[in-house]
């Protein structure tokens, strides 16, 4: 019992310190209280023993004793729901960026599924008319970001690698694809594997703080391309293939443009 109050009284002093340096003063303190809570319980436990000379209810009646455990039922559901929601905070929700940025990939932790995905005060605010310059990434077949590039002679506001970071306002995130059409057997030295045509959720978010803006979906191409060399996710057995940048284009446009 010993071992698991400290464990978690260490994991509580931990939250409280994400929560502090994340902004969120409100969830630091509700740590710093659960951290507290076991000590300050057990010096009480302790401090009512010695009073009454045994078990400290010994010396309450019937009624009063059903009071203390409505009482201290009640504490431990709301303690349960502010950690949890403490815990919602921690995870889930992102967190602000306090790394400079030099280039455009840095923007690359703006992605994720919620957890320690990051937002960039330094970054543009989205107001005004377009065009408002977006940093694009998708996932690769080894699961790792990446970011993705304008064709030649496409404006560099579209994620081009003459973009100043300090002016992107907007961030597109690709999830790993799902299974489209299967498109052909790739073959490799000592394995072939299927390339089937990736389907993909696009979510937009807003550089500076974070907000989802949009989300849509993206086709990969339908050309039954294998690529010449490919880092793979263990455990994984086929290839998609990804958007063109004019599918990126089509489907971004009324963010970035309007």
């Amino acid at each position: 019992m010993a071992k698991l109050m400290v464990l978690l009284i260490g994991i509580a002093v931990i939250f409280s310190v994400i929560a502090f340096k994340g902004g969120n003063p409100f969830v630091g303190v509700l740590f710093v209280l659960v951290a507290a809570a076991p000590v300050v319980y057990f010096g009480y436990f302790v401090a009512s023993r010695g009073r009454a000379g045994g078990a400290p209810d010994q010396h309450l009646r019937p009624q009063q004793r059903r009071q203390r455990t409505l009482l201290l039922r009640a504490t431990a559901a709301v303690m349960v729901l502010a950690v949890g929601y403490g815990v919602y905070w921690v995870m889930f929700q992102p967190k602000a960026n306090d790394k400079a940025l030099s280039r455009v990939s840095d923007f690359e932790t703006g992605c994720g599924d919620g957890i320690a995905r990051k937002y960039f005060p330094q970054a543009a605010d989205r107001t005004g008319a377009g065009p408002h310059p977006i940093a694009m990434f998708t996932i690769s077949e080894s699961g790792s970001p990446r970011q993705v590039f304008p064709t030649s002679g496409a404006a560099d506001y579209w994620s081009g690698n003459t973009l100043a970071p300090s002016r992107v306002q907007l961030i597109a995130c690709l999830d790993s694809p799902d299974e489209g059409e299967f498109l052909t057997d790739c073959k490799f030295t000592t394995d072939s594997i299927k390339l089937y045509r990736g389907v993909y959720d696009v979510t937009v978010y807003e550089a500076r703080t974070g907000k989802k803006v949009g989300s849509e979906q993206l086709l990969g191409s339908g050309k039954p391309n294998c690529p010449g060399m490919v880092y793979l996710k263990k455990g994984t057995d086929r290839l998609h293939t990804e958007p063109e940048f004019a599918d990126y284009q089509a489907v971004l446009r009324k963010y970035v443009e309007s």
